[in-house]
């Protein structure tokens, strides 16, 4: 007889335990490549306009997963799972790449190579979370999805919060090709875990075991009724958006995580350990808060707390805009940056919520995939934008156009009104 507990279906505990795993596997690339390394270019005295530059070209594979997510809702090797073999497959490529940054001696001088192999690796990441995402919508309840989304963003901060603190520590003392090693260890131990876990009973472990494709997985849908559903779905306006949001989102992000790192070492006089540390610090903090807020998501609803978060962080750029005097102060510095982390897995979760509970089934991996590719699109053009007025504005006017880009976010949150659930949607346009 079957452990239910290795069944993402029958088991709640399951579900929410391999999708904060997953997750987390995505938050070593991100603490590694986007809080530690950009941090420690920027004590080498690479230039802010460099350092966004590559920030921007290696988020572009997350903008583009909207490419990856009809391919694997057309190409399922049922027997194995609706969206399992591409986890599976993205997780061991992400490993494989980042134990090819044993190849980079010297980042500064070797930036180039660096770039290639972090796109590599942000490749994998970004199609390992379009297959997570995926899988999670077509086993989770409706009444879960909140709660998911939770563990999902708590796996991802710690992800990033404890492997930003480490390589930001191994990187000064051990250099990259330690560092890279030690990543790929790590991610190869979760790709055992999900190894393990299978969608739904009767489904087999690997391709040449024994197991069935189980009759509650449809057949995939050929891509004239994919892109005919999706074209329904997406074109409400709760989906339009859901884009606008997630896109402003992005933006944000990418702006801030391009600015921050950057921020910290050159005027507030972190050191890349004291930055990570931080990061770690405050991520662990911002990951049970997110994680906490599960229940009151699923109550309370993700636009009114994502509303608040976005007001706060508003609140917090044009602050830090306008009190240049203090940014001497250690004090001040440290308790506004650390505001600033904790904010972000807030306003992740929710994000993900809300794009989460408009997306179809039949289409899930596709058009979550779409929704995360907009948000990634404008994370990408944030840190392009960055890097394209880093030499020409001041820090001040760096935080007050993050506290104007933020204002409009709160605009696109208020616009949104959620009209009931998407497979409606599509039953009443068909009809």
């Amino acid at each position: 007889m079957h452990n239910p507990g290795w069944f993402l279906s029958s088991s709640a505990k399951t579900r929410y335990a391999t999708g904060a795993l997953a997750y987390f596997a995505q938050g070593i690339p991100a603490g590694l490549l986007h809080i530690a390394l950009p941090a420690w270019l920027a004590t080498q005295g690479v230039s802010a306009s460099a350092i966004a530059t590559y920030l921007g070209i290696i988020m572009l594979p997350w903008a583009f997963k909207l490419l990856v997510g009809p391919l694997m809702d057309h190409f399922e090797y049922l027997p194995m799972g609706a969206k399992r073999p591409w986890v599976l497959g993205a997780q061991i490529g992400m490993v494989i790449s980042l134990a090819m940054l044993v190849k980079i001696e010297d980042p500064v001088s070797q930036l180039g190579l660096l770039t290639a192999i972090s796109f590599a690796i942000n490749t994998f990441t970004a199609m390992q979370d379009v297959a997570v995402d995926g899988m999670s919508i077509d086993l989770v309840p409706l009444e879960e999805e909140g709660r998911l989304n939770a563990f999902m963003s708590f796996g991802k901060t710690i992800g990033w919060a404890a492997t930003s603190a480490l390589t930001g520590t191994m990187l000064v003392l051990y250099g990259m090709p330690f560092t890279g090693i030690v990543c790929s260890v790590i991610a190869a131990v979760i790709f055992i875990y999900l190894l393990m876990v299978r969608e739904r009973h009767s489904e087999r472990l690997l391709p040449w075991t024994r197991g069935e494709a189980s009759p509650k997985n449809a057949p995939p849908p050929s891509f004239r009724t994919m892109f005919s559903d999706l074209n329904h779905v997406l074109w409400t306006r709760a989906s339009l958006i859901i884009m606008l949001i997630m896109f402003i989102d992005g933006i944000v992000g990418g702006y801030g995580r391009a600015i921050m790192p950057i921020a910290a070492i050159q005027v507030f006089g972190f050191t890349t350990p004291q930055w990570s540390d931080l990061n770690a610090i405050m991520g662990l903090v911002g990951a049970v808060a997110a994680l906490a807020l599960g229940p009151f998501i699923d109550r309370f609803g993700a636009k009114a707390i994502m509303g608040l978060t976005i007001l706060l962080t508003g609140i917090h750029a044009f602050t830090l805009a306008g009190t240049q005097e203090l940014w001497s102060n250690d004090n001040y510095v440290l308790v506004m940056m650390s505001v600033w982390i904790l904010l972000n897995p807030i306003i992740m979760v929710c994000a993900l919520a809300l794009a989460m509970s408009i997306c179809s089934h039949a289409e899930s991996a596709t058009q979550f995939a779409i929704y995360m590719s907009v948000s990634n699109l404008g994370a990408t053009a944030g840190s392009f934008f960055y890097g394209a007025v880093a030499d020409v504005t001041s820090w001040q006017q760096n935080y007050a156009l993050k506290g104007f880009i933020v204002f409009l976010l709160l605009l696109a949150i208020l616009m949104y009104r959620s009209h009931g659930h998407p497979e409606q949607y599509l039953e009443d346009s068909k009809s």
